[in-house]
């Protein structure tokens, strides 16, 4: 895929995917929020939120979300509450292993959104794509965070309908994640690109 800084390749290769959402949609009560694509626990729940991309519908179910609902943060420690973290640059070893899934505010490990050129610096993941083991983590979760929420079908009717396996992340980014090429709409938009440090590691090319 194409890194930072290289010329933006022809045709767009995501032509077809909407865009980038600057803002976070309105999203169903209830529910967690998350750090990146492909991480959400109901339908609805995803950048776009309740009323989907423009033109488009929200997302159907658990796990086809397009990208974070937390709020972007650049760097470690910097997650407002759990499962809010990302993972790549700094971290132990143990996070590096499970990004996406700290337990706590300022316990999550690097920026959010999870774009798919950063890997792990550390731990068992190392080398590693950071959005594909946060996805593999929250899939190893999935019925444990399915039976907390579907124990809450009393306060919320979004609930009801949790799957029992996940669907597939929005393509075409089912293998890889949010790529840069696309969180920047085409290299255009750095703003839009919060993860820090050098960009080999980050995937970022530094801080935007």
């Amino acid at each position: 895929m194409p890194q930072p800084g290289q010329p933006v390749p022809t045709p767009y290769p995501y032509a077809d995917a909407p865009l980038f959402p600057t803002s976070i949609g309105p999203q169903p009560a209830g529910l967690p929020l998350h750090s990146c694509m492909g991480l959400n626990s109901c339908r609805g729940s995803d950048r776009y939120g309740l009323t989907g991309p423009p033109g488009g519908k929200a997302n159907a179910c658990a796990g086809q979300g397009y990208c974070a609902t937390t709020a972007d943060h650049t760097c470690h420690v910097q997650n407002q509450c759990r499962n809010q973290g990302g993972c790549g640059l700094y971290g132990t070893a143990e996070e590096m292993n499970r990004p996406a899934k700290n337990e706590c505010r300022s316990l999550g490990s690097c920026a959010t959104p999870i774009n798919a050129e950063r890997f792990s610096t550390n731990g068992p993941n190392q080398g590693k794509s950071v959005w594909l083991r946060a996805r593999a983590v929250f899939a190893e979760q999935w019925p444990e965070r399915r039976e907390a929420l579907l124990a809450k079908t009393e306060t919320s009717d979004v609930h009801r309908d949790l799957p029992e396996s996940l669907g597939a992340p929005p393509a075409p980014f089912a293998a890889t994640g949010p790529t840069y090429l696309w969180i920047t709409n085409g290299n255009q938009l750095r703003s839009n690109m919060t993860a820090c440090g050098s960009s080999g590691m980050s995937g970022a090319g530094g801080c935007s």
